[in-house]
Protein backbone atom coordinates (compact mmCIF):
# COMPACT_ATOMS: atom_id res chain seq x y z
CA UNK A 1 0.00 0.00 0.00
CA UNK A 2 1.16 3.43 -0.98
CA UNK A 3 1.84 5.76 2.78
CA UNK A 4 -0.14 8.61 0.33
CA UNK A 5 -2.88 6.79 -0.04
CA UNK A 6 -5.97 7.14 2.59
CA UNK A 7 -7.37 3.35 3.64
CA UNK A 8 -10.84 3.15 3.59
CA UNK A 9 -11.28 0.87 6.80
CA UNK A 10 -9.04 3.19 9.08
CA UNK A 11 -13.05 5.17 8.27
CA UNK A 12 -15.34 2.53 9.47
CA UNK A 13 -16.78 2.27 12.57
CA UNK A 14 -14.38 -0.17 13.59
CA UNK A 15 -11.18 1.29 13.31
CA UNK A 16 -9.12 2.54 15.88
CA UNK A 17 -9.07 6.25 17.22
CA UNK A 18 -6.11 8.04 16.58
CA UNK A 19 -5.83 9.15 20.25
CA UNK A 20 -5.43 6.13 23.16
CA UNK A 21 -3.04 3.43 21.84
CA UNK A 22 0.33 2.41 23.24
CA UNK A 23 3.33 2.74 20.72
CA UNK A 24 4.16 -0.49 18.93
CA UNK A 25 0.25 -1.59 18.73
CA UNK A 26 -0.79 -3.60 15.94
CA UNK A 27 -4.15 -4.02 14.46
CA UNK A 28 -5.52 -5.66 10.92
CA UNK A 29 -8.02 -4.58 9.67
CA UNK A 30 -11.07 -6.58 8.00
CA UNK A 31 -9.28 -6.92 4.78
CA UNK A 32 -6.92 -8.15 5.94
CA UNK A 33 -4.06 -4.99 5.99
CA UNK A 34 -2.14 -4.54 8.64
CA UNK A 35 -1.29 -1.57 10.66
CA UNK A 36 0.99 -0.26 13.40
CA UNK A 37 0.67 2.62 15.95
CA UNK A 38 3.99 4.14 15.91
CA UNK A 39 5.86 7.86 15.39
CA UNK A 40 6.53 8.96 12.06
CA UNK A 41 7.00 11.64 9.58
CA UNK A 42 3.75 13.12 8.22
CA UNK A 43 3.45 15.00 5.03
CA UNK A 44 4.40 18.36 6.31
CA UNK A 45 7.87 16.50 7.91
CA UNK A 46 6.78 16.61 10.87
CA UNK A 47 7.03 13.83 13.69
CA UNK A 48 3.52 12.14 14.56
CA UNK A 49 2.08 9.02 16.00
CA UNK A 50 -0.51 7.54 13.71
CA UNK A 51 -1.84 4.38 12.15
CA UNK A 52 1.17 3.45 10.04
CA UNK A 53 0.74 0.28 7.18
CA UNK A 54 2.77 -2.64 8.39
CA UNK A 55 4.19 -5.35 6.08
CA UNK A 56 3.29 -9.25 6.73
CA UNK A 57 5.11 -11.16 8.92
CA UNK A 58 6.01 -13.97 6.91
CA UNK A 59 5.49 -17.78 8.60
CA UNK A 60 7.84 -20.57 7.99
CA UNK A 61 6.81 -23.66 6.05
CA UNK A 62 5.65 -26.84 8.46
CA UNK A 63 5.69 -29.11 5.97
CA UNK A 64 8.85 -29.78 3.75
CA UNK A 65 6.60 -31.82 1.02
CA UNK A 66 4.94 -28.58 0.23
CA UNK A 67 8.23 -27.60 -1.73
CA UNK A 68 6.59 -29.88 -4.54
CA UNK A 69 4.33 -26.98 -5.57
CA UNK A 70 6.87 -24.22 -6.28
CA UNK A 71 7.49 -23.35 -9.69
CA UNK A 72 11.35 -24.54 -9.58
CA UNK A 73 12.21 -27.67 -8.27
CA UNK A 74 15.31 -27.61 -5.70
CA UNK A 75 19.00 -26.33 -7.14
CA UNK A 76 20.68 -29.36 -8.58
CA UNK A 77 24.40 -29.30 -8.87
Amino acid sequence: MDSTMIHVCLQTEGAPTPEGHAVGERWVCSCGDGFVYREGFNRAGYPSLEWWPMPHVPQPRQDKKARRGLLFGPRKG
